[in-house]
């Protein structure tokens, strides 16, 4: 696990020189305490930071071919890369033992064809020194990140935002866009960043810089194939699978243990291991005053079922008030879900004892876990109703009274009868919806932006011929999980130097999920069927019949008590800084408004705090 960067001087073909790439790298030295490694060759220069996971003591970074001339820095973890050695030893001498050096051997075999080899979780560049080619790419789900700035005749790029802007030559122009894009979901997605001369290399991507020229291309791309199988058939494979990848994913020389939540997916996690021989080290997040949003108790029957070391975690507002500012800096662009700040907590306390976590993320976005596919299933019964139905039913809607309860009935009910007037693909969007196009106008009059919808849209050319359910399912895999979910949990573990890892997202889980039929994932409006089905056998009861919850906080009442003064502090601070750049008033009515119990704001509230106290750092 790394933090890698890097410059190529494409067109002027100037040397780069060693000193450009240390303020970079010092950015990062949180993703890689442990040493640093730095190649620079006529006008390309490579560099990473490293965080010693597999063979200590020599895998250092970068690794090179037995002649020189081709030379690779990794970020992330190959989990096949002991089978891939056996083929390729034959052909090649080895100097170490680490996953990177397999990926050198393997370039030289095949060339940029060699990613399509890799199981696992990676951002990676190789300097072919003899063709003078920049080579970089990106795993398939998007698990590592990678950013990248193609600015006048060179192209810079980078694990972390911050990093690049530690570069001499790249603007920090606002994309308004991305902007706009952040404000409807409180988050930025691919290919934009808050920053118009940086963008993001989106999963399964990769760029050549050859000839004069960087071309990015995609190089894998999920792919609904449905198979016939029955049920007894599905839960078998998934069984199998999962504990491949499980087992693939325990392979590390330092020690390791697992984020649970009271959830099926880090449950299914847990019982793998425990089936592997493996006694797990397990944390689980709790909330103060947390009430429906704590998972203690559920997480608690896990770790007693399988007699786990079992640590809980406790946070809190003052928690949040704390660690809240530092995160909108490191960030480097703004982020609304503050739930980011609960599991960068769980790092923080797990930190002491693993350097090493595994998730359930991935498992509602390749099994249909998610509410708001039944929320389509009901859709298309809602536009049948004839309009003064629907009418009514919005009206009643509005007049449920507020509740702050996790996924409380008000606001499951008044967040589809604001979508299911929409097409579906757009009723997905305005399901998950934070700041409506009126809210945007209000808040900021004079930024200029195209519709929002562009962070859906742009995917759905490629899946125009699949059910709609599926469309909806790849809209999730290719939006949400990999720049909401994956990429705030890589940059809070990586703050304190921990590297997570995502067993569901295993090339054979992938792979696996591309062949089971809609029908047995999602059946009737049962989320998760064939998940549940195949690991009944490991699982108790309660989290069986566990409907989904989603990970998220109390911070609706947090807002009420101890985060009010916090809120007001950060739109003062931001007013203060930068008068003009938008209508402070307008969330100040939305703080008053939440306070008074007329309307839950908690979401819209969490977006533009983050906004302020980013742009409090930036702008």
């Amino acid at each position: 696990m790394c933090g890698i960067t890097g410059k190529i001087n494409y067109l002027s073909k100037a040397p780069v020189r060693e000193t450009e790439l240390k303020k970079p790298l010092f950015e990062m030295y949180h993703r890689g305490p442990e040493d640093e490694g730095l190649l620079t060759d006529r006008y390309c220069g490579i560099g990473m930071r490293r965080l010693k996971i597999i063979d200590l003591e020599g895998g250092r970074q970068p690794v090179s071919s037995e002649d020189g001339s081709v030379s690779v820095i990794l970020n992330g973890e190959i989990y096949n890369y002991r089978e891939l050695r056996k083929e390729l030893e034959a052909r090649h001498r080895f100097k170490t033992n680490s996953d990177t050096e397999v990926i050198v051997h393997l370039y030289e075999e095949l060339g940029e064809d060699c990613v399509r080899k890799l199981n696992g979780m990676f951002a990676l560049a190789v300097w072919d020194a003899r063709k003078e080619v920049l080579f970089i790419a990106r795993d398939r789900a998007g698990v590592k990140p990678l950013f990248y700035s193609d600015t006048g005749g060179s192209l810079y790029f980078a694990s972390e935002i911050r990093s690049l802007l530690a570069f001499n030559g790249i603007p920090r122009d606002l994309d308004q866009q991305a902007l706009a894009n952040y404000l409807s979901f409180y988050y930025i997605s691919s290919p934009r960043s808050v920053f118009r001369h940086i963008r993001r290399l989106p999963q399964g991507h990769c760029i050549k810089v050859s000839g004069g020229k960087a071309e990015i291309r995609q190089y894998w791309n999920y792919r609904f194939r449905p198979q016939k199988m029955t049920e007894r058939e599905a839960a078998a494979r998934i069984e199998e699978s999962l504990l491949n990848s499980v087992r693939r994913q325990l392979v590390s020389d330092v020690p390791l243990g697992v984020f649970l939540s009271s959830g099926l997916d880090s449950t299914a996690i847990v019982a793998m291991m425990h089936k592997l021989g493996v006694r797990p080290i397990t944390y689980t997040v709790g909330y103060e005053n947390g009430g429906t949003y704590n998972e203690l108790k559920g997480a608690r029957l896990v770790a007693d079922k399988y007699h786990t070391e079992h640590h809980d975690c406790l946070f809190g507002p003052r928690d949040l008030i704390k660690n809240l500012p530092e995160a909108a800096l490191r960030f480097a662009e703004p982020h609304g879900d503050w739930s980011a700040l609960a599991m960068g907590h769980v790092s923080t306390q797990s930190r002491k004892d693993i350097t090493v976590a595994l998730t359930g993320a991935g498992g509602d976005e390749l099994f249909a876990g998610y509410p708001t596919l039944t929320a389509a299933k009901v859709g298309r019964i809602y536009q049948y109703l004839p309009g003064p139905v629907k009418a009514a039913i919005r009206a009643a809607s509005e007049r449920l009274p507020v509740s702050t309860k996790r996924l409380s009935l008000d606001f499951k009910i008044k967040s589809f009868t604001r979508g299911a007037a929409f097409k579906p693909e757009m009723a997905h969007m305005k399901y998950k919806e934070i700041l409506t196009a009126e809210d945007i106008r209000a808040f900021m009059p004079g930024i200029k932006h195209s519709d929002p919808f562009e962070v859906f849209s742009q995917h759905l050319p490629a899946v125009a011929d699949e059910r709609l359910l599926d469309r909806l399912l790849y809209l999730d895999l290719n939006v949400f999980l990999p720049y909401c979910s994956l990429h705030s949990t890589d940059l809070v573990s990586m703050f304190n130097s921990q590297e997570v890892r995502v067993p569901f997202l295993d090339n054979e889980m992938i792979e696996l999920s591309e062949e089971i039929p809609l029908g047995l994932k999602l059946k009737g409006f049962k989320t998760k069927h064939i998940l549940r089905k195949a690991l009944r056998q490991y699982l108790p009861e309660e989290i069986l019949k566990m409907p989904k919850k989603g990970f998220s906080m109390p911070t609706a009442e947090w807002l009420k008590g101890d985060l009010r003064e916090f809120a007001l502090d950060a739109i003062s601070a931001a007013r203060d800084k930068n008068p003009d750049f938008c209508n402070y008033a307008f969330a100040e009515a939305l703080l008053t408004e939440h306070l008074e119990g007329r309307r839950d704001n908690t979401r819209k509230l969490t977006c533009l705090v983050s906004l302020f106290l980013w742009q409090t750092g930036y702008l």
